[in-house]
């Protein structure tokens, strides 16, 4: 009989955009805590619905491990899939909990869900689950899911016997992340993955992270679970991971999924230093800061294997950048993408659109970046307002009725809500990400990509398609499709 049974709830077939780009990647966070659960001493087990069929694969894991506890690591584009499979869970007489940043963000939604009038959830991690698992799953496993002893826990919700949702004081965020156990990665059947990257990519690819935490303010991102902090683990530790990871799997390429590389210059220099020294230079892409790059940093990440870095760029209007604390400037933009043009790293750069306060005259503001700048590769969002970030309470009260508490995906990056009050709807802003996209691909062209006639010509009627269909929707008056531009 296991006693932890730890379940990453992202089935890929109901997923169609991630099906689309075929770029898996197994949540870290489930290592971690699968680590620390193991170091103290627990039999530990991994689901993973990734690759599963359907949910009777996750039927036949409970029936073969028997466990004692079932937790899911949650973020709100899978809270549907962990909710229907911790009622399996329950039926199969586990003890269901849940963490993650969704959860951390929401409690009460899980430990109040009910399927066919049973509670789902048990007990909630709100915070860092590697400092509150060690604590909790004594009592877990034996049963004991309220009561003063789990009061006793920092960072855990749960139902008293009246019903009612109780949260003890949240618990500390770890300082000395360096105590940490590596992730349990050899619990994980890495097999599907490489087959899967390697059939779409032609590499396999797998992730790692660095540092946990941004000091940063963007009043849309979620930060949740690590705060507004910043602690970087030590860049030799990082080095033998990577180290590692080279002997272990010989995965092609690295994701690092820090939120922001480059905070502490020092720290990039160093790891830099440990990796050359180790001989654990592996491909890499990075997220980093448009006003974090520099020409040492660049280099220092080009010399340590990175071969593409994704930028927030978001918008090319200084006002909504203002509008969402980003505390960058358009001109970073600019320069950030030189810097990297320039020591042969691609980039990438995520764009929004829909955050209050845009206009037509921002949105044009944001192709004419586009073009001029010329990113490798970008993907665009329609602003989406996650519970506990400023976004979210800023437009909390325009939400639909019954979604301010449960704002929900049917499937990752599809945007079934976005918020009342602006001036445009869902179906003009999808319309803006294909506009957007063919602008970006003739800016190539005029500057002189390869390309046969007939892409051009087709690449050329689309974008003049886009522009008169975006146009007219942003002009349309009345209702919720109408511009002062």
């Amino acid at each position: 009989m296991t006693e932890l049974l730890l379940v990453n709830p992202l089935f890929l077939y109901e997923d169609p955009v991630e099906a689309k780009l075929m770029t898996p990647y197994f949540p870290l966070g489930i290592l971690y805590v699968a680590a620390v659960a193991r170091e103290a001493g627990y039999d530990v087990a991994i689901f993973d619905a990734m690759f599963a069929a359907n949910d009777a694969d996750f039927v036949a894991a409970l029936e073969r491990e028997r466990p004692k506890v079932v937790g899911f690591g949650v973020l709100a584009t899978v809270r549907r899939a962990a909710l229907r499979l911790a009622a399996l869970a329950q039926a199969h007489g586990a003890v269901v909990l849940m963490g993650g940043a969704d959860v951390t963000a929401r409690p009460d939604i899980y430990l109040q869900h009910q399927t066919e009038g049973r509670y789902a959830v048990d007990v909630a991690c709100v915070g860092e689950s590697e400092a509150i698992v060690p604590r909790l799953l004594p009592l877990l496993v034996a049963g004991i899911t309220q009561g003063p002893q789990i009061d006793a826990i920092e960072g855990v919700a749960y139902r008293n016997t009246d019903g009612e949702v109780v949260t003890t004081p949240r618990c500390a965020l770890i300082q000395d992340i360096n105590s940490l156990p590596l992730p349990a990665r050899d619990l994980v059947d890495w097999e599907p993955y490489r087959r899967a990257w390697r059939a779409r990519h032609g590499i396999f690819s797998m992730s790692i992270i660095a540092t946990r935490g941004c000091p940063f303010n963007c009043a849309w991102c979620q930060k949740i679970v690590f705060g507004r902090s910043f602690r970087p683990r030590d860049p030799v530790r990082v080095a033998e991971e990577l180290r590692h990871i080279k002997e272990t799997y010989n995965p092609d390429f690295i994701r690092i999924v820090d939120d922001a590389m480059g905070i502490q210059k020092a720290w990039v220099k160093a790891w830099r230093d440990a990796v050359l020294e180790r001989d654990a230079v592996i491909p890499f892409e990075c997220l980093s800061r448009v006003d974090l790059l520099d020409a040492d940093i660049v280099r220092w990440l080009k010399e340590a294997g990175c071969q593409r870095i994704a930028l927030g760029a978001e918008s090319g209007s200084q006002k909504v950048l203002d509008a969402m604390t980003k505390g960058t400037k358009i001109e970073q933009i600019y320069q950030a993408t030189k810097l990297c043009r320039d020591a042969d790293i691609e980039t990438y750069f995520y764009m929004m659109v829909g955050y209050p306060t845009e206009t037509w005259t921002d949105l044009q503001l944001s192709v004419k970046m586009l073009r001029e700048t010329r990113p490798d590769h970008f993907s665009t969002t329609i602003a989406y307002p996650l519970p506990g970030t400023a976004f979210y309470e800023r437009v909390k009260a325009q939400l639909p009725e019954g979604e301010a508490l449960t704002p929900d995906w049917d499937y990752t990056a599809e945007n079934r809500l976005l918020f009342q009050g602006g001036q445009y709807n869902t179906t003009f802003y999808r319309r803006v990400i294909r506009w957007f996209h063919h602008e970006w691909e003739d800016a190539w062209l005029r500057a002189g990509q390869p390309a046969s006639l007939k892409t051009r010509l087709r690449t050329k009627a689309a974008l003049w398609r886009d522009r008169l269909l975006v146009h007219a929707l942003a002009h349309i008056q009345g209702g919720r499709m109408k511009t002062k531009g």
